[in-house]
Formats: C-alpha cells, sequence, structure tokens
C-alpha cells in the first residue's frame, strides 16, 4: 500500500524518554504492520515482563516504557557482560481512526505485541449491488 493511499500513519515521534540522566535507555525495535481491520505493532524487548512495561496513548502519541532488570543472583560475580539491562522507551505519532478503547497487548518470548482495532470508520466494508 502506498504511503499516500494509507489511513493510518505511524511516525516514530522523537519525544525523549521520561528518565533520569544517569539511566541507560534503550530503543527497542518495532515492526508495524497494517491490516485491514488493524494496526499491528512488535516490539523487541527482551527479558521483559509484562508487569514491568507499560503501553500509553496520550492524545495521538502512542508510547511503549518499561525496564529490564540485571539478570543475576545475590553472592554472584559477572564475568563477562554482553547484554546489558536498562530502560527502554519508544514512541509514535500515530494517526486518526485507532480504536484506543479496543487494544490487546501481550508479551512472549521477548516481543511485545500490540494489536489495536480500527475505528469502524475506517475498516473497509462490502457495498451490496441490487438489481436495478
Amino acid at each position: 500500500m502506498s504511503d499516500e493511499a494509507k489511513v493510518v500513519k505511524v511516525t516514530d515521534s522523537g519525544k525523549p524518554a521520561e528518565q533520569p540522566p544517569a539511566a541507560r535507555t534503550f530503543v527497542p525495535a518495532v515492526d508495524v504492520i497494517e491490516t485491514p481491520d488493524a494496526l499491528i505493532v512488535l516490539a523487541d524487548v527482551p527479558g521483559v515482563t509484562k508487569d514491568k512495561v507499560d503501553v500509553l496513548f496520550e492524545e495521538d502519541v502512542l508510547t511503549i516504557k518499561g525496564e529490564v532488570e540485571a539478570a543475576g543472583e545475590p553472592g554472584m560475580r559477572l564475568e563477562l557482560e554482553e547484554y546489558q539491562a536498562g530502560n527502554f522507551h519508544r514512541s509514535f505519532t500515530v494517526g486518526q481512526g485507532l480504536d484506543v478503547s479496543n487494544v490487546e497487548a501481550t508479551v512472549k518470548d521477548g516481543v511485545l505485541r500490540l494489536l489495536i482495532s480500527k475505528s469502524a470508520a475506517l475498516k473497509p466494508r462490502r457495498i451490496e449491488i441490487r438489481e436495478g
């Protein structure tokens, strides 16, 4: 679908993370898929649990934020660190026509999945043709 034909437009808002300056903040990779009935957002958030992620809609901005805690156990000494834990934040400006009261959010295997239904006015509908 060409950009001109899209009814729902998604752009990275560029809004800064609401974190203290000393906190490490990551920007998760995101795929946004538009279907005739919904917008699907897939965000990579490895190590996150459902109680450590927030999804917010404010005006026309969708924000995903949360934190991933460092792995480890008391008395354990870290010998090598390749995966870094910290806060994550990503915001998008979304177009009109999404039914923000009807959002399904799940997190599984490090992927946050949002299914945001389109309002009835945006969904394609079939027009019945009568014999004349």
